[in-house]
């Protein structure tokens, strides 16, 4: 059967659990720069009178896959050479006791879906109002994005799937909330957003009604913290990440829906290094 049927066959079986239709990358320097499958990547600016350079190809496997993206372009060089990158293992005998927790302010959003080749990512519309408070500055929320496996590890254990969502400040720097996702029966509140996941590389699906960016996240608020990087080529470092340690829900079919369209989407985990990774109990 063509990839295309197989793709189609499977979001339809996906689609076949919701009752309902979604009722709810893009818009800012920080979505424009966001790549497929991490937090985001600078694009080159466009030389007077030519085009921009073209972006290096790179992928999960093979010749350019994760461990050969530092050699695929001089701008990739961090992907190798970086002493803080991510993803990283979080382990919980390792990470240090802190009272400084990262805030959640998420409400409900309209947003395009895009396939672009590594991921599907949801550009969220402007003036959202949702974003987090790190350390007292506001990061905005510009995309969200999902991989399979998790990136992120618990104790050396991947999660099913892992969702970013992506922040930027009023100085273009970045903040990413992690959310770790567990295969398993019953409810899920990735039922709507799956009946909308673009089958082909290239294709769009806006969400024109409101989606609670609320129902994605866990109750319990309990959340790993750390300086790491884009977990993409160019695997810019700088970013504050902040990994939530309860997981969501998905159901099976839900991720052998997303794997018929990316069978890998992870990177691996980094070495921590001298990092200090914390932990917040909220």
């Amino acid at each position: 059967m063509p990839s295309r049927l197989i793709r189609t066959a499977a979001l339809g079986a996906a689609a076949a659990l919701a009752a309902a239709t979604v009722t709810a990358c893009g818009t800012s320097a920080a979505a424009d720069r966001s790549t497929s499958a991490g937090p985001g990547a600078t694009t080159p600016s466009a030389p007077a009178g030519g085009h921009a350079p073209r972006t290096p190809h790179w992928s999960y496997e093979g010749a350019e896959g994760p461990e050969h993206w530092a050699t695929l372009s001089e701008d990739f060089a961090t992907c190798g050479k970086g002493r803080a990158q991510s993803p990283i293992d979080l382990d919980a005998d390792l990470a240090v006791e802190t009272d400084a927790p990262v805030t959640v302010h998420y409400g409900r959003v309209t947003a395009e879906l895009v396939n672009n080749g590594h991921t599907v990512q949801a550009t969220v519309s402007p003036g959202s109002g949702s974003g987090i408070v790190v350390d007292g500055t506001t990061y905005q929320l510009r995309q969200f994005h999902f991989h399979l496996p998790s990136e992120h590890t618990e104790d050396g254990e991947h999660a099913a799937m892992e969702m970013h969502f992506v922040h930027e400040d009023d100085k273009g720097g970045l903040a990413v909330l992690g959310v770790l996702m567990r295969a398993g029966r019953g409810h899920s509140a990735f039922t709507d957003l799956w009946q909308h996941l673009p089958a082909e590389e290239g294709g769009r699906s806006r969400l024109t009604r409101p989606l609670d960016l609320t129902r994605f996240l866990p109750g319990d608020r309990d959340q790993y913290r750390y300086e790491g990087s884009l977990t993409t080529p160019p695997c810019t470092e700088g970013v504050k990440w902040t990994v939530l340690e309860d997981q969501v829900g998905v159901t099976p079919r839900q991720v052998a829906a997303y794997r018929e369209l990316f069978p890998r989407s992870n990177r691996p985990v980094r070495p921590r290094n001298d990092r200090e990774v914390g932990h917040v109990h909220r």
